[in-house]
């Protein structure tokens, strides 16, 4: 059962950690209005695919169109 404990609490700090990283990146605001915009998406999910694209605009989209 420990083992169990500790391997949820691993993931845990690894996923926060990964969304520290995620809100470390620089975007521009108008990426993810164009994205939400020209692909009918929630800007939420606009702004986390260009997040973890590190703010390429066009890995973000070709990721989403796939």
């Amino acid at each position: 059962m420990a083992s169990i404990a500790s391997s949820a609490e691993a993931d845990r700090n690894a996923l926060r950690m990964r969304e520290k990283e995620l809100a470390a990146v620089k975007i521009d605001p108008a990426d993810v209005d164009l994205i939400a915009t020209e692909l009918e998406l929630d800007k939420k999910v606009a702004e986390r695919t260009l997040r973890e694209h590190k703010g390429d605009a066009v890995a973000a989209i070709q990721s989403l169109l796939h």
